[in-house]
Formats: C-alpha cells, structure tokens, sequence
C-alpha cells in the first residue's frame, strides 16, 4: 500500500515514469539474452571451424557455420566459400561483413540512454507541477484547504524527481555495462576473422582440396563482397 500511495501522491506523471521503466526492463531482458546468448562466442565452437579451415577441409568449417545462425559464423563462411581470394580482398570484405553484425550487437541499446534522460526529465517536469500547485495554492485557498493542497503539490514535486532518478540510475548503470560487453564481444568477433584471414592467406594447405564447399542454405544473409 505505501508504493501505491507513493505513486498515486506523485500524480500522472508517475505512470508515465513506470511505463519508462517497464520499457527499459524489456530492453535490459532482451539484450541480457542476446548477448548471453544468441551472440556469446563459443570458443570451442570456434576452434572446431578453425581446427578444419587449417586442414583446408573448408567443406566440414562450412557445416559447421551453417548449423547456427551465430553472426560470426556467417562471416566466417562467406570467407571460407572466398578462400582462394588474396588476403586484401579478405580483409576488406571482412571489414564489410563485421560492419552488418555491429547493428546486431547493438541493436536497441542505444534506447536505454535515452529513456534515462527521459526519466530524469519527466519528473523534473512533475516537480514542477508540485511547485506551481504548491505556491498556486498560497495565493487562491483558504486557510483551511492551503496546507492539504500545498502537501500534495511538495508529494507531487518530491515523488517524481524521486521515481525518475530511480528509474534513470539503473538505465545508465547498464548501459554502460551492455555497451562495453558489445564492444568486447566485437573485439573477439575480429579477433577470430583475423586468425580466420591469416590461415586463408598463409597457411593454406598444400594438399588436394576437398570438394568445392555446398552453398548456403536458403534463407541464410549473403551477398557480393569480393567483387
């Protein structure tokens, strides 16, 4: 009862502060998940693709990056099916394949900044209004109702700035956090395509190659970067 009474005292702006936060709860969950998740690099996962890009049995790296729909395992496999291109043409189609994954990573983050200041704004608004009602008051009330409408209009003003901040700190806190994990994720991301480039480039195997590499399944993101 004491949060409902807290919310109801801070007036309409408070509602408009909590729908705020479920919005950046939402977003939170979902970048939590994706880059947990869905955009986590496996190591082992990547050293299985990188263990038959050294053997020069592209054929068995490419299935293993057609059986996840990881980000980098598509970048990997447009370089692989290009294995044969000189290191320059893998480098700068790299560069373009990592930069349609950035979007991936950071996709909707950027919101979470927003909505803080957005918060901090809305009940810097509302205190505001508690101000204009609190000395609207001294002038238009009678004696018996001013210290009733004054009351509510310091409640109105106190619970807002109090709420927007509450929903602001977490806001910032992480997107600050999800952003550096972003960028280390990214860090590794490039840090595998390289090693992926100088096996292509320098290493590549002497031996008879394998059958040439299956396409890519229907569906999966493609496209001309080696022209």
């Amino acid at each position: 009862m004491a949060i409902v009474s807290f919310i109801n005292e801070g007036g309409i702006f408070m509602w408009v502060i909590l729908a705020l936060s479920v919005i950046a709860s939402a977003i939170i969950l979902d970048r939590f998940t994706a880059l947990s998740f869905s955009y986590q690099h496996s190591d082992s996962f990547f050293n299985s693709v990188l263990h038959y890009i050294r053997l020069g049995n592209y054929h068995a790296a490419l299935g293993l990056c057609y059986r996840t729909t990881h980000p980098l395992a598509q970048v990997i496999a447009e370089l692989v099916k290009h294995h044969s291109r000189p290191k320059e043409t893998l480098d700068s189609a790299a560069t373009i394949l990592l930069q349609k994954v950035m979007p991936l990573l950071r996709r909707r983050t950027g919101y979470l900044q927003m909505l803080g200041n957005v918060s901090t704004l809305v009940g810097l608004l509302g205190t505001i209004q508690g101000l204009i009602v609190s000395f609207t008051s001294l002038s238009t009330s009678n004696s018996g109702s001013k210290a009733q409408i004054l009351a509510e209009g310091i409640s109105t003003a106190m619970n807002t700035t109090a709420l927007g901040l509450i929903v602001a700190i977490p806001c910032i806190i992480f997107y600050t956090y999800l952003t550096n994990r972003e960028n280390e994720l990214l860090g590794k991301y490039e840090e595998t395509v390289n090693e992926v480039i100088h096996i292509l480039a320098y290493d590549r195997p002497t031996a008879a190659q394998p059958p040439a590499p299956a396409a890519a399944p229907e569906g999966e993101a493609g496209g001309d970067y080696f022209a």
